[in-house]
């Protein structure tokens, strides 16, 4: 029924566009049948809308109608022809522009066509059968002139000349008969009756294209040619269009699609334009170049350039129309006007396409970049010498260029320049950076013409040389400021305390704790309610931490839910606290997950921090595997929503938390500020109003604080209090954005940078300086490593109290970081508006919109995917010019085929696919330089030295064997080689020959390769001399032991070795005197003499480490520099004894299930530099030898600061 009726409303529309045609005719030759059609299409209309799909008379009435309009049908094309139009020379008719009428006309032709190519099912009465292709060519052809038309329509000015007329008038004429030769071609329903076989229709199509639609004959060339010439003159008489409507730039680029359409048709026309092949060739690149760039130019840019613009376009249509007039003398005139005509092309076409690409650039630059280009573009010529010949002079001078501005960028980066002026200069030089990457890249991939490039390359060395004397002139107005020292204050004084102690909440700890610790056996849940920024986390970790607190429960854990919720990670997450962290865990389904968190929770007694649930749902789901057998557990939550904490309530009353107290908030800002050095009188006064205008918000005070603590003076501090106005009070953001604006230009990069983590989820530090030094964040300083520079970025950040610690080595080294959500948020929205990042939800990702984002807006541009692998399959069609992919989806999963996504990309410098399984490595993505994948193949390929820019790869196998290349030492610029713990590196005689001269000089970071002889070991390492971490195992083949000799590594800090068995005797490893840090695992302890005396090592850690006899003597005087010792799962450890003077720097001793160990030396108690001791899993003799240390240490030598955790 549904069909019945969509068939007579589209038969309708046809008869509908017969009468339009006879409507308009000098003389109607039709008149009776013209008559029978309007009486019929207004009798169908009335009846088809009172008609009742439930009525008996449904089919009778349809069929009828049907009937009517196939005799009236038949009628028509008895007597139908080419009809002879006359439109009004009007303006307009009844009220209505003749422009418009044509181009809506047009509009409703171009709809019933595309119509009838929709229906594919055969068995409907809306399906067409036969061949279509004259259709669909004549549907194209409509199209392009409908294009036309909105071009001529919006632009022929309010008195339409005669040519304008005759336009519109054979437009009307040819749309309105390629309709009605298409419908009175039509079959019928099922009455039986055939109309025109579907050749005779293919034949009628064919002859109208080629007679009447295309510009093939000459006076329909010149209809075309003549109303250019028309808009041309009025174009140049000062008409002006409303370009901030973007309809204008639409059309503008539907016309221009229009004169490629012919051109490209213009060689099937003969053999006229053969003269003119390279020509023609030229002119499609460039008109092809202009309509890529058109859509995606700049509001501010396409008003200057608009007239230009238009002219040349119409231009390029007069120039494609008279070449198909090869009966008139005007084509000699074009031909003789081709070259000048293509020169101007060139003129007009090149701003547009280099002010899209400036445009869509990121609006700050990382400081670092102009290093990655200077170092590759000698590799790149190389590599390409053949396809960058032409332009190997330009770049050497960019190269000198742009060397020479070096030490500028230098001092930038050290702040020795703050005055926003060359702040600003310092990013024109740097943006630069991306435009010669991007010419040099497109003059191999042929993207953009060699004479767009050429000229562009030009233009840059004439701006780096025109910024470079106005670097001079300011540099000469503002010297360099030394500020070395304030510097070297910002990146470490003002770095938060080691040990922080969270301030407030005094009045209410107390009365929480009770709730925890004492009351009723049954499960109770502690919900804590606050707002954004109000200090939840923070109040709900310190009761979880809390010393009482923890002796009441035999087990804790705690995870954070965030928006994203994900009931497997949360599980995952809690069983990982409980010991659970074992592969097989990691393997079970969620419902076995759940089974297994609910025995735990039957037979202990457990503490679980649930933090941040924003949906009561979530804590529906969650609420099952928590079991109450009424042993008095207890579960800590926190929201923002109160009806969470209402769901979740079982006895205590959600608990509201209250904005902090004056005194609080005072408390809280002194602490930040000033750690533990009192606050001078003078600032006392200022730092009061300050923190009373905070109102309360914890968040807002710390962000206050680590403004306040960059310059600690009156004056700043009431500056600052001006600035921040009433906001502070009501405006979290206005706050964060005035923190944002104190940064110094490199860190805002690194900040916004956050913006790529997901919520409530931390980034491992080693991750993150990898990543930003990828990025070109970070500035190469020659008296320290790139690592080192990212270290200090970061603990500027953290001390300015906008990124927080999440998690530290036993050493007090940052080892992972976060930032509050709220935080969060503005990194991706500010990020977002500099066109730096931008973060696709999985939701986006699922569908992304068609042309939401083409790859030319995406130029430069960092994608954060937080989506599964169709997410980033779909968004990769986009991301050719983008310069960072980071798929942040926690969810494991397979990616196949990779090499399409790969493909995808061009310029990409950042792709972490660390949750993707790739079935394939890519090896043509030569700018990239971090790569993080997994793989469940057994080897990767040797082509992988290709991607020669490669600075930190990680590969996580999936439990099976990993063969490495040889080739891997190919790639020089490697710094971080982090691969699965069974990698093998396969080594041959011919390999090894090959590789002679071939070391990774600049890698840094060696992490896990295994090795099973003396001479692999001997050979790998001994390609990496500058290597500072290192992670390793050592199989040991059927008991041939061998020494792992490291003394050659001079420049190593920190070593992680992995022995298979424990018959390894640490005394017969050689290790550099330069060791700071090193962790065993699995050996043979022995004297360990030669570990001990190392001169500079201050972090040990023993992991399943047997000692001879069970017993360990450690002799006076060793360990000399040791700060941090730890000893974890030593199932033999029996006995220690320590002399006098070992240890004499110690500060961190722990012991992790040592069962056996009854004591620890009293000699721990004479060491002042001891601040803690950490027991955990040990027996109750070695807690209470603990606690006798304690003693002595605070009663007996007054070190109150000493502490003991007991877990």
């Amino acid at each position: 029924a549904k069909d019945r009726i969509e068939f007579l409303e589209r038969e309708l529309k046809f008869l509908d566009i017969f009468l339009n045609l006879q409507s308009s005719k000098a003389k109607c030759d039709t008149l009776d049948v013209t008559q029978k059609a309007q009486t019929l299409l207004h009798d169908t209309r009335v009846a088809l809308s009172s008609l009742n799909l439930t009525s008996p008379n449904f089919y009778p009435s349809i069929y009828q109608m049907e009937d009517d309009i196939c005799l009236i049908k038949s009628e028509i094309r008895a007597n139908y022809s080419f009809p002879k139009i006359s439109l009004p020379l009007s303006t307009s008719k009844n009220g209505v522009a003749i422009s418009e009428i044509v181009r809506e006309f047009m509009g409703t032709v171009v709809c019933i066509l595309s119509d009838l190519l929709n229906f594919h099912d055969g068995r409907s009465v809306l399906f067409v059968p036969g061949p279509k292709e004259q259709i669909i060519e004549v549907l194209e052809e409509l199209k392009s002139l409908r294009a036309f038309v909105c071009f001529v329509a919006k632009r022929c000015g309010k008195e339409p000349q005669s040519c304008h007329h005759d336009f519109f008038t054979h437009i009307f004429v040819v749309a309105g008969h390629a309709a009605m030769l298409v419908w009175l071609s039509l079959p019928g329903t099922d009455n039986g009756t055939q109309d025109l076989a579907s050749g005779e229709m293919n034949a009628l199509l064919s002859d109208h294209l080629r007679m009447r639609i295309k510009p093939i004959e000459p006076s329909i060339c010149k209809i075309y040619v003549d109303v250019l010439q028309a808009l041309k003159s009025t174009s140049q008489s000062g008409w002006r269009p409303d370009i901030q409507n973007e309809n204008t730039t639409n059309i503008e680029a539907g016309f221009l699609e229009t004169v490629l359409h012919n051109l490209v048709e213009l060689p099937a026309i003969g053999n006229s334009t053969v003269a003119l092949k390279d020509e023609t060739e030229n002119l499609q690149e460039m008109l092809n170049l202009l309509r890529a760039n058109l859509p995606y130019m700049p509001m501010q840019h396409l008003e200057s350039h608009f007239e230009d613009l238009h002219l040349v376009i119409i231009d390029a249509g007069i120039l494609v129309y008279s070449l198909y007039d090869v009966a008139s003398a005007k084509v000699n005139q074009a031909v003789l006007d081709f070259p000048g005509n293509i020169q101007h092309f060139n003129t007009v076409i090149y701003p547009i396409v280099q002010k899209v690409f400036q445009s869509n650039l990121p609006r700050i630059h990382g400081i670092g970049y102009v290093d990655f280009l200077l170092s590759s573009l000698n590799e790149f010529q190389g590599h390409y010498s053949k396809s960058l010949v032409s332009i190997k002079n330009q770049l050497q001078i960019i190269q000198k260029e742009l060397e020479s501005v070096q030490p500028f960028l230098k001092d930038v980066a050290k702040e020795r320049h703050k005055h926003h002026e060359i702040q600003h200069l310092a990013q024109l030089v740097i943006g630069t950076a991306y435009e010669v990457e991007y010419i040099a890249d497109s003059f191999i991939s042929k993207e953009v013409p060699e004479w767009c490039l050429e000229r562009w390359l030009v233009d840059i060395i004439e701006e780096i040389k025109l910024n470079s004397a106005k670097i001079d002139i300011q540099l000469k107005k503002t010297p360099a400021v030394d500020i070395d020292a304030a510097a070297a204050h910002t990146s470490s004084e003002s770095t938060s305390p080691k040990n922080e102690e969270i301030v407030g909440f005094d009045h209410i700890v107390p009365e929480l704790r009770k709730k925890l610790t004492k009351g009723s056996q049954q499960l109770d849940v502690i919900s804590i309610v606050g707002m954004g920024g109000q200090g939840k986390t923070a109040l709900a970790n310190k009761l979880f931490n809390d010393d009482s607190v923890k002796s009441r429960f035999d087990i804790r854990a705690q995870c954070c839910v965030s928006q994203e919720y994900s009931c497997r990670s949360i599980l995952l997450a809690i069983l990982r606290d409980l010991s659970c962290d074992d592969p097989a865990t990691s393997e079970l389904s969620t419902e076995d997950l759940r089974d297994k968190l609910q025995k735990i929770c039957k037979v202990r007694r457990y503490l679980i921090l649930i933090d941040d649930i924003w949906e009561a749902s979530v804590w529906e789901d969650l609420q099952p595997c928590f079991a109450d057998v009424n042993n008095g557990s207890r579960i800590i939550l926190t929201t923002r929503q109160v009806e969470v904490a209402n769901s979740a309530r079982i006895s205590c009353e959600p608990f509201h938390l209250p904005m902090f107290k004056e005194d609080e908030s005072w408390k809280l800002l002194k602490e930040k500020v000033f750690g533990k050095e009192g606050c001078s009188p003078d600032l006392e006064k200022v730092g009061l109003e300050i923190a009373k205008k905070c109102a309360g918000l914890p968040l807002s005070i710390v962000l206050v604080a680590g403004i306040l603590a960059k310059e600690k003076n009156e004056r700043y501090w009431r500056q600052v209090t001006k600035n921040l106005g009433s906001h502070i009070q009501s405006d979290t953001k206005a706050i964060i954005e005035h923190s944002y604006k104190h940064l110094p230009h490199h860190l805002k990069l690194c900040f916004l940078y956050f913006g790529v983590i997901s919520e409530d989820k931390t980034i491992n530090v080693s991750d993150l300086t990898c990543l930003w030094i990828a990025e070109g964040f970070i500035k190469i300083d020659k008296e320290k490593s790139l690592e080192d520079v990212a270290s200090d970025y970061l603990e500027n950040l953290i001390g300015r109290n906008l990124v927080k610690i999440a998690k530290r080595s036993i050493d007090g080294k940052v080892k992972a970081c976060q930032i509050h959500d709220l935080l969060l948020d503005f990194c991706k929205e500010t990020a977002e508006q500099e066109k730096l990042l931008l973060c696709i939800d999985r939701y986006q990702s699922a569908n992304p919109p068609p042309g939401i984002y083409s790859h030319r807006q995406l130029a430069q541009r960092r994608l954060s995917i937080y989506a599964n692998k169709n997410g980033l399959a779909k968004w990769s069609s986009s991301c050719s010019l983008v310069d960072s992919v980071l798929c942040r989806d926690h969810i494991i999963e397979n990616l196949s085929p990779t090499s399409r996504i790969f493909q995808k990309f061009k310029f990409l410098k950042v792709l972490d696919l660390k949750f993707i399984i790739v079935d394939s490595f890519p090896t043509e993505l030569f700018y990239l330089r971090y790569f993080a994948v997994r793989t469940a193949k057994k080897s990767i390929t040797s082509c992988i030295s290709n991607l020669w820019n490669l600075g930190t790869l990680i590969v996580k196998g999936e439990g099976t064997d990993l063969s490495l290349p040889f080739t891997l030492w190919k790639m020089s610029k490697l710094r971080t080689l982090h691969i699965c713990d069974n990698a093998y590196f396969t080594i041959s005689g011919a390999a090894e020959e090959s590789l002679e001269n071939s070391n990774l000089d600049n890698l840094e970071t060696l992490s896990c390769p295994c090795f099973s002889c003396a001479e692999d070991a001997e050979f790998v390492l001994g390609k990496t001399p500058n290597i500072r971490n290192l992670r390793c195992s050592i199989k040991y083949p059927e008991g041939n032991f061998w020494v792992l000799q490291l003394e050659f590594l001079t420049q190593l800090k920190t070593l992680k070795v992995h022995f298979d068995v424990h018959s390894a005797i640490a005394g017969a490893c050689i290790f550099p005197s330069s060791l700071n840090k090193l962790t065993l695992y699995t050996i043979s302890w022995g004297t360990g003499s030669e570990i001990a005396m190392l001169p500079n090592l201050q972090v040990l850690k023993l992991v399943n480490v047997e000692f001879d006899k069970g017993e360990w003597t450690v002799n006076d005087n060793e360990f000399p520099k040791l700060k941090v010792l730890k000893v974890v799962n030593s199932d033999n450890f029996k006995e220690w004894n320590v002399l006098d003077d070992a240890f004499p720097c110690l500060e961190h001793l722990a012991l992790h299930k040592c069962q056996y160990l009854k004591e620890i030396p009293s000699w721990f108690a004479e060491i002042a530099s001891l601040k803690f001791v950490r027991v955990r899993s040990c027996n109750e003799a070695l807690v209470a030898s603990v606690k006798e240390i304690r003693t002595m240490q605070v009663e007996d030598y007054q070190r109150s600061e000493f502490q003991i955790f007991v877990d």
